[in-house]
């Protein structure tokens, strides 16, 4: 039997997206995001397809410079692709040293970005989760509230998990290195993220049926 579509999600970020400290399920909160997905009725996995393309110490405008090559070099006949992209992190944190980006240049790249994705498929942006310093999570708030801003000037979802992921105690306690949650802290941003309207229909496919 072959299918006259395959609906794949590309989920594109730094080393948070990636799920480096979730030592039980490779792929961290994208992987378990996806499982959950499934159980909810939202797809078939398989044939869903999910890319984890996170990447570890990449800003915005490393992820502007090479998501639509990533994109490219998967198409295959009859894929039906959506993009998610969840960056800031190493923008406002600034994990590898030096200065933290500047919050206009990162939402000027990110706008561009955006954009560019939106015309080629569904595209949805998912706030950069908390960190346990104090300055660096206040910097990742106001990029938080820039993103917001932008989503809603171009009509783009946004699912904002940084307040409530914030406020979880067991979210922070999971922070093991200050920055990365662990599989704890995957499965909570997940469950987060289910729970908004915006990723329950940026998952959602009509489930077509088979064809021979």
């Amino acid at each position: 039997m072959s299918r006259a579509f395959t609906h794949a999600w590309f989920f594109f970020g730094d080393s948070l997206t990636l799920g480096v400290n979730d030592c039980r399920m490779p792929g961290g909160w994208v992987s378990r995001l996806a499982l959950l997905g499934r159980e909810a009725g939202l797809y078939r996995l398989p044939p869903a397809t999910f890319y984890n393309l996170g990447a570890r110490r990449q800003s915005v405008a490393d992820l502007a410079r090479r998501w639509r090559q990533e994109v490219d070099c998967r198409q295959m006949p009859g894929l039906v692709p959506r993009l998610a992209f969840c960056a800031g992190v190493v923008d406002m944190a600034s994990p590898g040293g030096g200065q933290p980006a500047a919050l206009a240049k990162t939402a000027r790249i990110l706008r561009a970005m955006l954009t560019e994705a939106a015309s080629l498929a569904p595209t949805l942006l998912i706030s950069p989760p908390p960190v346990a310093d104090a300055e660096a999570r206040r910097r990742i708030e106001s990029l938080t509230e820039a993103q917001a801003e932008l989503c809603a000037a171009m009509a783009l979802p946004f699912a904002n998990i940084h307040a409530t992921l914030a406020a979880s105690r067991a979210y922070m306690d999971d922070l093991s290195d200050g920055l990365h949650p662990g599989p704890e802290g995957c499965a909570i941003m997940a469950e987060t993220l289910l729970s908004q309207k915006v990723v329950q229909d940026f998952l959602r496919t009509d489930m077509e049926p088979e064809v021979a």
